[in-house]
Order: structure tokens, then sequence, then C-alpha cells
């Protein structure tokens, strides 16, 4: 299950084995970082006129996905000269409303050439009590949930300017205390741990060698209150002690640019990276160089090249940015079926209630039944305006940014928007 820390300030992001409803979507890709929700009773079918709550215009752009905090949902944005007039917007989730809007500067704009990116491509990711949103300008904010600015730091003022030919898109979580960032580029690579309270250092691990990758970290469970800080980069993935910092294993074999989010299940780390790369099944726990030991299946069909996949049961579904879906068995990597899906990708697919959402760049979003046999399609539907961002899924339903607007999904609403 998906379990709610007691602990002020605990990462909502650690998947368990139980069944609780996850009534929040805290961060990049929800409860576990893994894009999968406990929920049940999600909509299957909607159009541009039918089963939308409300729709509401976001300024900007920004290809971060909402997150849903109770009664709020938060988005980031960026505009004006080079993208360094920065947004933090709030939401009512019952009717769409503007419930607040925290208007920054950015200190550095990222250098990319790419009409998908922008300064606001990292997710924002809240405890309840703060929201923490990352920018490619380099900045780090903290507001409370009224959107009262606590503390910033500009971490491409100290350690320089970021240089990521899509901009800056790795997401940030939370452990423990402490807000951790990875911060791979073509400058000086490396992950820090910030104090949630202050924004002060806890930690900093310098990646000279992780010189390109968009991954966001991703935090496992590997034993009792243990766990390991997941990260995605140039040519290998590396576990650290995230209370720490420390090094603890490295297995090698991922392309040369790396944008997937690893996910976690059943005792198993997936990680892929770039077409015709090996999508990995990996043991968690190891030290040293685990490459040889720890790595349970390669697969290199269906990898994609910036969807992250979802584990779902016991199937690994994988769309590449070309519409080619995948589904490996989890436990051996083996083909189960392979499914042309129309459109392109950029958002990474999201599941629950026994259904996966595949949402193209058109607006499209084709919904499959989560079988342990064949591929099952269930719907098709559009809101007739382009998504960059992957959707979230809270309080029944989906909520999803174009990039003009922010919808809340219910697939009950037959009034035209």
């Amino acid at each position: 299950m998906f379990v709610k820390s007691t602990i002020l300030g605990c990462l909502w992001s650690i998947a368990l084995v139980g069944s609780v409803t996850a009534e929040n979507w805290p961060g990049w890709r929800g409860p576990g970082r893994n894009g999968v929700s406990a929920e049940s009773e999600l909509p299957t079918e909607w159009s541009e006129t039918t089963g939308i709550r409300w729709k509401t215009a976001v300024p900007g752009s920004g290809i971060s996905n909402p997150i849903v905090w109770d009664d709020r949902v938060i988005v980031t944005a960026s505009d004006g000269p080079q993208q360094a007039d920065l947004h933090i917007i709030c939401y009512a989730t019952d009717d769409g409303r503007e419930l607040w809007h925290q208007r920054l500067w950015g200190t550095a704009p990222t250098r990319y050439h790419a009409n998908k990116s922008s300064m606001a491509s990292p997710a924002a990711v809240t405890d309840g009590r703060h929201v923490f949103a990352f920018f490619g300008t380099g900045d780090v904010f903290c507001t409370d949930m009224q959107g009262q600015l606590q503390w910033q730091r500009s971490l491409a003022n100290e350690y320089g300017q970021f240089e990521n030919r899509f901009a800056a898109s790795s997401s940030p979580l939370l452990y423990q205390d402490m807000v951790i960032v990875q911060c791979d580029h073509y400058g000086d690579s490396y992950v820090i741990a910030l104090d949630q309270e202050t924004g002060a250092n806890r930690w900093k691990r310098d990646r000279p060698e992780a010189w390109l990758s968009w991954a966001s970290p991703q935090l496992i469970p590997v034993g009792k209150g243990q766990h390991e800080l997941i990260v995605s980069g140039s040519h290998k993935v590396d576990a650290f002690d995230p209370a720490t910092g420390e090094p603890l294993w490295t297995v090698n074999g991922m392309s040369r640019e790396c944008i997937p989010t690893p996910v976690f299940g059943d005792g198993s780390l997936y990680v892929v990276s770039g077409p015709k790369s090996p999508t990995m099944a990996i043991r968690p726990g190891g030290r040293g160089d685990v490459t040889e030991t720890h790595v349970r299946w390669r697969n290199t069909r269906g990898a994609p090249f910036v969807p992250s996949a979802i584990l779902v049961g016991e199937r690994y579904y994988l769309v590449d940015d070309a519409g080619i879906a995948t589904c490996l068995n989890a436990a051996d990597g083996k083909r189960v079926w392979q499914k042309r899906l129309s459109g392109a990708f950029t958002a990474s697919p999201v599941a629950g209630d026994q259904k996966i959402y595949f949402t193209n760049e058109r607006g499209e979003t084709t919904v499959i039944a989560a079988a342990k046999r064949g591929y099952k399609r269930l719907a098709q539907n559009s809101v007739g305006e382009p998504v960059f961002a992957s959707p979230a899924i809270s309080q029944g339903c989906i909520f999803m940014r174009t990039n003009r607007h922010l919808l809340c999904i219910d697939g009950r609403g037959s009034d035209e928007q």
C-alpha cells in the first residue's frame, strides 16, 4: 500500500504492501513516484465537452505535472524574457478557482533548444505543509500551503548555470526533513539535499561523470526503516544513502542521455534510458559495482527516450516517443504484447482502478485494461488540446494539464465546458 507517514516531512513516495486509498498526488508521478494510484472508480471515457468537471486557464508554459493535496491542486509555469518569470499557482480541486498565485524571478535560465521544454518542467512536491518547487533556472523555492514564500536558493548562482539542451526537468523528492534534487547537466553535476525548513545544505554529492540526464531521483525501501536513493544518469544508475549522500552501488549499461524515472515494485528496481537501450530489472541492496551480480534481466524492446515506464501488477508497460506501447512480464522481461498507439508521446502513463492511461501529444488518451493477458483497449478520449505533461490522479479524478489549461476529468459531467 502507499503509506501516509505520520512523521512530519517524511517522504510520501514510499511504496509498501497493502491497500490504502491514495487520496493525494504529492509530487512527480504520485505517491510512489511510479505513476500508480490506489484509487478506484476512476473515469474511463470523456471528451472535449463531456466528463470534464472544470477547465481553467494556466498562464505561461510548462510541462510539470499537477500535484494534488486535499482540496488543492498546484502547478508551476514560466514565461517572460528567457522564461525567467516563474509561477507557482494553486487551484481548488472542486471547481478550479484560483486560490493563490506566487510570482517569482529565476536566476539564470537554462540554455536550451526545444519547443516542449520550459523553465517549468520539473514537478513540485509537497508534504501538506510546504510546497517545494525546482525550476530550470536553478532556483529552489519553498512556500507554505497558503502561497507565502518561506525560503529560496539559487543553485545556479552557487554551483553554476544549468546547461541542458532540453532544459532541466528532474523533479525533487522529499526524504525525512530534506528535499533532494538531482542536478545532472553539461556543467558540474551533483545531487543535493536541502533542509526543508531553511533550505540550507544537508549534504551534496558531486557527480563529475554524470553530465547529461533529465531523470528524476527515486527512493526505494530496502529493509525496515531503510531506503536507497536511486539516481539514473549517463551510462549508469547509482544508489546513495539518502540520509548522508554516501554512494552504495552502481550498475552500468545505461545510455548517454537518460530521461525516464526508475520505478520500483515487488522487490526490484526497473530502469530504462534512451531508445534501443536496455530496460533492466535490478535487485537493490548491493555494494560497489553490481552490474554482473544484481541485474535480473535486460530487454531492449520498446525502450522510450522521454516517457517513464509503469509497473502494474505482474506487468511492466512502456510507450516510446513514437507511440509503440510494449508490455513485458516483470518477472523475466519477456514481451507479452506490443501495440502501436496513436500519436507521439511525451507524457508518462499513469494507472489506477485496473486501468492504464496513455496520453499522447495531441491530448488523446488511450485507456487500456491492466490485464495479465493481451491488449484490451477500453476507450480513446480527446481533450482537443496538446498535452505534454503527465496526468495526476486524485479524489476519483484525473487532473490533466494541456498547453493552455488545467482540467479536472471525472467522467461524469455532460455539459459543455
